[in-house]
C-alpha cells in the first residue's frame, strides 16, 4: 500500500492555488499574510478525490523568488508535478528556475497546466503553447501532456482531474521496507492534542505507538496519533501525507528539515561526498569552498563545496565533490539536493548525496575515490557498500550499522552484501553475534601481514609451538572479536591452526638442532635430579656454558610438552616432581582439613623459596584453595 502526492511548481500569481481550489475546493492559503497580499509564503496542503474513488495528496508551493526556499521543502517526495503557467503571461523567470529544480530534485513525471485561459484569444494560447514546447525541449516534460484551463469559468479542470487520475492510476514503486522517513514541513500545536508534525513520507511505513527519532537533533518521542488526509489512520505509508502527533517534545524543539524516523535509522550529518551539477544558465563558475545554500528533504543549510577536481565549475558542468555542513544535516545515500547561492539568492545547481559523513581522503585515494563515487552515482546498494568499505568508511564494519549511511533497511544491506560475497567483491563474516562486512583488499592485506608475522616468529623462535594470540591481534591492530573470526577463515583457508592461546602457520613443526637437542637433555636431568629445589634460569646458563636465550627457548619448548613446569615467573619444575608434590597433598588432605605453607614446606623438604610458588601454582590449577594463612583441598585436587 502506498500513496501519491501532487506538487504544483511555476511562477508567482500563475494561478497555483486558485487551481487546487478549484479541483479540491480547499484554499491552501493558510496564513494571514498570504490571504492579504494574495501569493504563497508557505507551503500549502489539500487532498483530492479522483474520479477512480482514489484520493491524492497535493503540495502547493510558492512562486514567488524569495520563497523558492520554501518551495525547495515541499517539492521533495513529489510523484506527479503541476507545471504551471499563466497563459497571458508564458514561461517567466520563476517559471524556469522551478523547472530547473524539478530536475534536480529527479522528478520524472508532469503535466503543463496553462492557467487563465479565460484570459487571452485563441491566436495568443497558440504563440504561448509554442513558447512553452520550445523552454521544454531536453527537459523531462518534453513530452509531457498540456492541458488549458481556466479556474474562474471552470474550463478544462474536469479534464485535468480525469488526467490525474489515469497518469497516477499506474503502481509507483515504494519503499515499503526501509526504515520510514518523514521530513517535517511543519510543525505546531494543537489544544488537547499537543504537538503535531507534517511533511510527505518518503519511504517506509509508520504506525501508532511507535518510539521514534528526530533526527539530528537524536530528540526521541513516540507516536500517539496519525492522520491521512485529515483521517485517523493506525499507520501511514511511504507517498501520503503524514500528520503526527508526537509525545515528549514541543513544537519549538522541532524545525523544518528535520527528519522523524525510526531510532537510530539515521544520523547527525556533518560532511558528504556528492555528485554535483552547476547549472548551464548559471551566471558564473563555481569556486573551491564557495558558501552556498544548500537544501536537502525540507532542510536548508549553509555548507561549502570542496571539488574533489579542479579549482572550479563552469555552468553545465559536473563533478563530484565533499560539501562541509555548518550545522548538522540528517540526509543519506542517494538523496537529491538542491544548491542556491549565499548572496544574490538563485538556483546554481544540485546532485545526489553519495557517502555521509566520510573520512577526510588522503591524496594518494584520489584516483580509487573518484571511482567509487561513480559507481556509487550510477550503480546501486551493491556499489554504495563496495565504496563504503574501500575508501568512504571503515574497511570492515557490522552490515547493521550500514543503515544510518544507506536508509535501507538490515535485510535489504544483508541481501547486497551476500550478493557482494558471492561475486568476491566483498567478504561477509560473522562476528561475535552479528554479520559484518569486508573490504577484500583489507582481508587480504591483514592476512599477508599475519602469515609474515608469523614466518619471522617461526624463524627467530624455531622451538615455540606458536605466537601468543594476543601478541599478534596486537600487532595486526584488530580488535578481540574481528581477530578471532578472521583467524577462524585464515584456518578454513589452510593458512593458520590455533592451539589453546597460541597461533601457528598450518603444517609447523618444532625443529631442533644438535645444540638445541643436548640442552633439552641437560635440562630434563638438572630438573629431575634437583626435584623440589629446581635451578633457575641463570645457574642453569652458568652450569651449561651457554646463553640465557638460548636456554629459555629450549625451556619454553619443554613446557609446551609437558615435560617441564612453569610454576612462577622465572621457576620451572620437572613435571614428575610436580605430580607427586600433588600425591603428597592428596594423602594430607585424607585426614587433615588444613595445610600451613610450613607444613607443605616440610613435607617436600625443601624451602619456602620453593615451597611457597609451588603451593600457589596449586592454587591456581585449583588442587588447594588459600583460606588466609592456610590451604584447604581444591576441587580439582583429585582429578
Amino acid at each position: 500500500m502506498s500513496g501519491v502526492i501532487i506538487g504544483t511548481a511555476g511562477h508567482i500569481d500563475h494561478g497555483k492555488t486558485t487551481l487546487i481550489k478549484a479541483m479540491t475546493g480547499i484554499d491552501t492559503d493558510r496564513l494571514k499574510e498570504e490571504k492579504e497580499r494574495g501569493i504563497t509564503i508557505d507551503l500549502g496542503f489539500a487532498h483530492l478525490l479522483l474520479p477512480s474513488g482514489r484520493k491524492v495528496g497535493i503540495v502547493d508551493v510558492p512562486g514567488h523568488e524569495k520563497f523558492v526556499k520554501n518551495m525547495l521543502a515541499g517539492a521533495g517526495g513529489i510523484d506527479l508535478v503541476l507545471l504551471v503557467i499563466a497563459a497571458d503571461e508564458g514561461v517567466m523567470p520563476q517559471t524556469r528556475e522551478h523547472l530547473n529544480i524539478l530536475q534536480l530534485l529527479n522528478i520524472k513525471k508532469g503535466i503543463v497546466v496553462v492557467t487563465k485561459k479565460d484570459l487571452v484569444d485563441e491566436e495568443w494560447l497558440e504563440m504561448v503553447k509554442e513558447d512553452i514546447q520550445k523552454e521544454l525541449k531536453g527537459t523531462f516534460l518534453e513530452n509531457s501532456p498540456m492541458i488549458f484551463v481556466s479556474a474562474v469559468t471552470g474550463e478544462g479542470i474536469k479534464e485535468l482531474v480525469e488526467l490525474i487520475d489515469r497518469m497516477t492510476a499506474e503502481s509507483y514503486e515504494r519503499d515499503l521496507d526501509s526504515p520510514f522517513r518523514l521530513p517535517v514541513d511543519r510543525a505546531f500545536s494543537i489544544p488537547g492534542i499537543g504537538t503535531v508534525v507534517t511533511g510527505s513520507l518518503i519511504c517506509g511505513r509508520i504506525s501508532v505507538g511507535e518510539t521514534v527519532e528526530i533526527f539530528p537533533k537524536g530528540l526521541l518521542s513516540k507516536v500517539r496519533s496519525i492522520e491521512v488526509h485529515g483521517e485517523s489512520k493506525e499507520s501511514a505509508y511511504a507517498g501520503q501525507r503524514t500528520a503526527v502527533n508526537l509525545s515528549d517534545v514541543k513544537p519549538e524543539d522541532i524545525s523544518r528539515g528535520d527528519v522523524v524516523s525510526k531510532v537510530k535509522a539515521m544520523m547527525p550529518v556533518n560532511r558528504a561526498a556528492v555528485w554535483f551539477k552547476l547549472l548551464k544558465d548559471s551566471p558564473k563558475a563555481l569556486k573551491n569552498r564557495e558558501r552556498v545554500r544548500f537544501h536537502a528533504g525540507t532542510g536548508e543549510v549553509m555548507a561549502r563545496i570542496s571539488l574533489v577536481e579542479g579549482d572550479e565549475l563552469l555552468p553545465g558542468m559536473e563533478t563530484f565533490a565533499i560539501v562541509d555542513f555548518e550545522e548538522p544535516v540528517a540526509v543519506v545515500y542517494g538523496d537529491y539536493y538542491v544548491v542556491r547561492s549565499y548572496s544574490p539568492v538563485y538556483t546554481i545547481g544540485g546532485g545526489q548525496v553519495l557517502f555521509v559523513n566520510p573520512p577526510r581522503l588522503k591524496r594518494a585515494l584520489k584516483d580509487k575515490a573518484l571511482e567509487a563515487l561513480k559507481k556509487a552515482k550510477e550503480g546501486g546498494l551493491e556499489d554504495f557498500i563496495v565504496g563504503f568499505v574501500s575508501v568512504f568508511g571503515s574497511p570492515n564494519i557490522p552490515v547493521k550499522d550500514l543503515v544510518p549511511y544507506t536508509g535501507k533497511s538490515f535485510e535489504r544491506l544483508m541481501e547486497a552484501a551476500k550478493s557482494l560475497s558471492e561475486k568476491g567483491k566483498v567478504l561477509v563474516l560473522h562476528v561475535g553475534t552479528e554479520d559484518e562486512v569486508f573490504d577484500i583488499k583489507f582481508y587480504e592485506e591483514k592476512r599477508a601481514r599475519a602469515k609474515e608475522i608469523l614466518e619471522n616468529y617461526h624463524q627467530k623462535f624455531p622451538l615455540s609451538e606458536g605466537m601468543a594470540k594476543e601478541e599478534l591481534r596486537s600487532r595486526l591492530d584488530l580488535a578481540g572479536k574481528v581477530f578471532e573470526a578472521l583467524l577462524d577463515m585464515w584456518a578454513k583457508e589452510g593458512i593458520v591452526e590455533s592451539r589453546g592461546k597460541t597461533v601457528q602457520l598450518k603444517g609447523f613443526t618444532v625443529r631442533m638442532d644438535e645444540k638445541q637437542k643436548k640442552i633439552a637433555d641437560m635440562l630434563l636431568r638438572e630438573f629431575k635430579e634437583k626435584g623440589w629445589a629446581p635451578p633457575s634460569v641463570e645457574e642453569l646458563q652458568a652450569l651449561f656454558g651457554v646463553e640465557a636465550g638460548a636456554v629459555k627457548e629450549v625451556l619454553n619448548w619443554l613446557v609446551s610438552k609437558g615435560d617441564i613446569v612453569k610454576i612462577g615467573e622465572e621457576l620451572y619444575m620437572a613435571r614428575e616432581w610436580v605430580e607427586r608434590a600433588r600425591e603428597l597433598l592428596r594423602e594430607f588432605f585424607r585426614e587433615n582439613g588444613e595445610l600451613t605453607v610450613a607444613q607443605f614446606r616440610d613435607m617436600l623438604g625443601t624451602t619456602r623459596k620453593y615451597a611457597l610458588p609451588l603451593l600457589e601454582y596449586m592454587d591456581g590449577i585449583k588442587a588447594t584453595r588459600r583460606l588466609k594463612d592456610t590451604r584447604v583441598a581444591g576441587i580439582r585436587l583429585y582429578e
